[in-house]
């Protein structure tokens, strides 16, 4: 009499397969041996389930959101609520002025469950939560996670599901020390909803003033030592750009004011309320 074939040199379909299992019983690693020769068998609940080579459908992770290099390709389930822009501008004229880093818009009032694309039109941007895992001062509800896109290029996106009620301050990580810096409301908040941290920064001492872990004079020694090449006298560098705590400090970005009118303040309304900004850049 010849031998009889192992169950793993046995080529079943998935019905032979259930049918074999539920008349004779196999143990697990026989079991697995089968699926391991190309049966795309997936049981559940005592049913054959979809194939493992089906794509998987998109999600927006809760720390890392949903990023994409193509921000004309967003997934259908993902459909935005909102678009806030990541832009990078310069002075008109360009002489001794710096360009600027901001989000557009800079303040921005949403629904509980809403989803925010955020747009890359520069290169190299993030978007992260000010929270104690990142180093700074939690700025975000308390069982926030410590949210934040990767590095993302220009035309690309990340989306962000904003669950939980409350404010967030976000800023980007390669150019928060430059003043890139925005703040979302999501809900409705009224003024007893509004946390402490709003208006209490924790960091270093102005004029102007700066978050950890940079200070005003460590800033302005890295200037001199930065424009040393230059000819002539650099002494005396002075930290032309703004700074998170500005941007986040200004009237245009209280919360009630956010939630006014069409819930959105532009970077123009922020720059308005800083005295010492440079009002000749081009920007949106």
């Amino acid at each position: 009499m010849p031998d009889r074939p192992s169950i793993s040199e046995l080529e079943l379909s998935d019905a032979e397969l259930l049918e074999l299992i539920k008349n004779h019983g196999i143990d697990r690693r026989s079991l697995m041996k089968a699926l391991g020769i190309g049966t795309a068998l997936s049981l559940s609940a005592g049913s054959a389930a979809a194939k493992h080579d089906d794509p998987h459908p998109p999600n927006i992770d809760p720390h890392y959101g949903y990023s994409t290099p193509d921000a004309d390709n967003i997934p259908k389930k993902l459909e935005p609520d909102h678009e806030v822009e990541l832009h990078l501008i310069f002075p008109n004229p360009p002489e001794n002025q710096p360009p600027m880093f901001h989000f557009a818009p800079s303040g921005l009032s949403v629904d509980a469950g809403d989803i925010v694309q955020f747009t890359f039109t520069a290169p190299d941007h993030t978007i992260t939560s000010y929270h104690p895992a990142h180093g700074f001062q939690q700025r975000v509800p308390e069982g926030a996670p410590p949210f934040s896109s990767p590095v993302i290029s220009a035309g690309g996106a990340w989306l962000y599901r904003f669950e939980k009620e409350g404010l967030y301050d976000m800023y980007c990580g390669p150019h928060r020390i430059l003043g890139m810096a925005m703040r979302i409301v999501v809900g409705d908040l009224s003024d007893e909803d509004i946390p402490d941290y709003e208006d209490t920064f924790e960091g270093s001492e102005g004029p102007p003033p700066l978050l950890p872990p940079f200070g005003k004079a460590s800033l302005e020694h890295e200037l001199h030592n930065f424009t040393a090449f230059v000819e002539g006298d650099n002494e005396g560098c002075e930290w032309v750009w703004l700074t998170p705590k500005e941007i986040l400090d200004t009237d245009a970005l209280d919360p009630g004011n956010i939630q006014e009118g069409d819930g959105k303040v532009s970077f123009s309304e922020v720059l308005d309320d800083i005295d010492r900004a440079d009002v000749n850049h081009v920007h949106e």
